[in-house]
């Protein structure tokens, strides 16, 4: 696996402007120690000061290999030589900067192993063109004076040999991981029972997403403390956190098409249907291990459900199947009927479950509590037409359709069916229509809807991977509303909350995280509206439907409207064009608009994360890492961008309408000053982009496409 940098400074988190200056300036080390070494008499020195070090005391702990006079365009650098063997560090000094990189290289070898940036102060593109000229310049100057190998051995420290096969599958368990991950798990058991919900630290959660061979030893954790004689039952949940953990981690990678992930999840679906297979685990202990697939939000292999299944209680085989299933069936229904006071509980009790669950079975479930005797599961059903098998909502649209009558079917009920109607597959919604004609037919009126207690909504906005963050708080009350989404590009509404009444002790503790760690501004609703709608209109594109908490949120919010409406980019972006006076639509106006739109980009956080990161991507970079950053640059806007024009123009609307949407009072979405932008330079960016103009004139995507580039390239540092 490549080596990483790793700043100590939490700003530098998924910031590609920096990860462009980490990479180049240890690219520039890299050139410098290869030259230096390539000499046979410095090498020999470096071995007489690393010896005679350790025997005389008082000798200097630092050795200087390159000492550059300061040069008033570009400033200064100094290379020492540090007191470990093979240890060093490059300081740069400017008038606009000044850095300290601590590096490892094999001298032997010829190879440097890691780098890590200790130290910086100043502005960042002044640095990365420092360090850029630097590494020019070392190599125009040393280049006549090394022979092939030399050079050879220089381009090396640059990237993989060109016959090496290049793969970005993760490596294999190390010692280290199992004690990092011990740590971790130790550390989310001390939290288990306290005020606050358990969650690992930010700097953990990056470790995790970084180390997906870790996996592993999270589930050898998970069933050692199972299997373990004196049971921690809390140790045990904090194992179960931290599979859900990694297996979302993991996921996220899945779906932007690495295929070492999906290979991942099927290989540890598989372990586990070998375990269920040998017994290994009671089925209450194998069954937490398996539903961390749910809630990572995996969809689980038919087989596996088959053999969880069959880990569980059963009835004597000469019991008829389907007398089986009501056996075990009804009491359960009984049971949870007495527990819960609404039907999203019974959903959010079932959905522990329902990814594990064999499709047939919910479907005989659909069937089940449709004809229960207890209301509060028969208005659970029309909640099931947003189940993620086809199957489970055809059956739940037929239930709906076998009970629809006003003894069996409430009008709250026919309400949300229509509700739910317009938020499931076009394929779907024919058995459905037919059931609400039959309900009205028999005289069952759909609820009307209900007020909604006063809320705010805070939503964040978009970020490179096309996820959004939308959070609904109540504004009054002892206990209010706490509720969230997350939408996704091209996904649709990827994840659903909702707690009606949460203590406003926790809320406010709530929001102030959710502050720290994004920006997410009070929004006028008009917004809330137009992005969830986009979002509904994308799943149902992709037979992805919303989870069923946002029907809760719906009902406090007063989302009685929300359809699958998809925005349309081009027209809104040519209609907000019109819309702008006529000296603001000349192609002077317009060019001015993007070029401040790149200078924002550059300098405000809001775009820190809007690059590309994929699998189709990264093959092509990896194809092209020993071109320069500027062919590959050109490669990515003519061939994956290009395809996605779209994608980036409905990231660019969508923030438009974002920052338009702000309420008064709130800090500026764009930014102050002279280097802040409107709404409407990003609403001209998003029409520019579906233009026919090249994506290589437009510098935003440029600039786009030179991130992602130096993201690859750091990388692998």
């Amino acid at each position: 696996m490549a080596n990483r940098i790793s700043p100590p400074d939490e700003a530098w988190r998924s910031d590609p402007q920096r990860d462009f200056l980490a990479y180049q300036v240890l690219a520039l080390a890299d050139v410098l120690l290869n030259t230096y070494f390539g000499d046979d008499l410095k090498e020999t020195a470096y071995a007489t000061w690393q010896h005679d070090k350790h025997r005389r005391k008082g000798l200097d702990d630092t050795f200087l290999l390159d000492d550059r006079e300061d040069d008033p365009m570009h400033g200064s650098f100094r290379l020492y030589a540090l007191g470990s063997a093979n240890s060093f560090s490059l300081e740069l000094a400017h008038a606009d900067f000044a850095t300290e990189v601590a590096v490892t290289y094999d001298v032997d070898e010829g190879a440097m192993r890691s780098g890590r940036i200790e130290r910086f102060t100043g502005r960042v593109p002044a640095a990365i063109a420092a360090a850029a000229h630097w590494t020019d310049e070392a190599l125009e100057s040393d280049l006549e004076e090394l022979d092939e190998s030399g050079i050879a051995g220089m381009l090396a420290g640059l990237g993989p040999d060109e016959d090496e096969e290049q793969s970005d599958e993760p490596p294999d368990v190390t010692e280290d991981d199992r004690r990092a991950v011990n740590r971790m798990a130790k550390h989310l058991r001390k939290q288990i029972g306290g005020a606050d919900p358990p969650e690992l630290p930010e700097e953990d959660r990056d470790w995790l997403e970084n180390e997906p061979q870790c996996l592993w030893p999270i589930l050898d954790g998970a069933i050692a403390a199972a299997t373990a004689k004196k049971r921690d039952e809390k140790l045990m949940a904090a194992w179960h956190l931290l599979l859900g953990e990694q297996l979302t981690l993991i996921r996220y990678r899945a779906e932007r098409g690495h295929d070492w992930a999906d290979r991942m999840l099927t290989d540890y679906q598989d372990r586990l249907i070998r375990i269920a297979g040998e017994k290994t685990l009671a089925h209450q202990d194998l069954l937490p291990i398996v539903t961390a697939l749910g809630h990572a939000k995996v969809d689980v292999d038919p087989a596996l459900s088959e053999a969880l299944m069959g880990t569980g209680p059963g009835l004597p085989a000469s019991v008829p199947p389907e007398q089986a299933l009501n056996q075990l069936v009804r009491p359960l229904i009984d049971e949870m009927a007495s527990q819960v006071t609404s039907p999203f509980e019974v959903m959010e009790a079932m959905n522990e479950t329902a990814g594990v669950m064999p499709a047939e079975l919910r479907c005989f479930m659909a069937h089940e509590l449709a004809l229960s005797p207890h209301a509060v599961m028969r208005e659970t059903v029309p909640m099931m037409l947003l189940d993620a098998n086809e199957e489970v909502r055809r059956a739940a649209a037929l239930a709906l359709d076998q009970t629809a009558a006003p003894e069996t079917l409430s009008p709250v009920s026919l309400r949300r069916a229509i509700a739910l109607r317009n938020w499931i597959p076009e394929a779907d919604r024919a058995p459905l229509d037919q059931a609400i004609r039959k309900a009205r037919a028999k005289g069952v009126q759909p609820a009307q809807w209900q007020s909604a207690a006063e809320h705010v909504a805070r939503v964040s906005p978009i970020d490179g991977s096309g996820a959004q963050s939308v959070v609904f708080v109540g504004k009054s009350g002892r206990t209010g509303l706490f509720a969230g989404l997350l939408l996704k590009q091209a996904f649709g509404i990827r994840d659903a909350w909702c707690s009606p009444d949460t203590p406003r002790r926790e809320i406010a503790s709530a929001v102030a995280s959710l502050q720290r760690q994004v920006a997410a501004p009070e929004i006028e609703h008009a917004y809330v509206d137009v992005a969830i709608q986009n979002a509904i209109a994308a799943g149902v594109a992709q037979a992805h439907p919303p989870d069923p908490a946002l029907l809760q949120i719906a009902e406090a919010t007063n989302g009685a409207d929300w359809k699958d409406r998809a925005l349309d980019v081009q027209g809104e972006s040519e209609r907000l064009f019109e819309a702008l006076p006529a000296e603001q639509q000349t192609e002077a106006a317009v060019t001015a608009s993007i070029a401040r739109t790149l200078a924002w980009m550059r300098n405000h956080h809001l775009a820190d994360s809007w690059f590309e990161d994929d699998a189709e991507v990264n093959d092509l970079l990896e194809a092209m890492r020993r071109q320069p950053p500027a062919a590959a640059t050109r490669a990515l806007l003519d061939g994956p961008m290009n395809t996605r024009r779209g994608t980036w123009a409905e990231r660019f609307l969508l923030t438009a309408l974002w920052a338009r949407a702000v309420k008064p009072g709130q800090p500026p979405a764009l930014g102050t000053g002279a280097r802040a932008i409107t709404w409407g330079d990003l609403a001209l960016l998003a029409r520019e982009t579906l233009s026919a103009r090249p994506l290589h004139e437009i510098p935003v995507m440029e600039e786009i496409a030179a991130r992602t580039v130096a993201a690859a390239r750091s990388g692998r540092l």
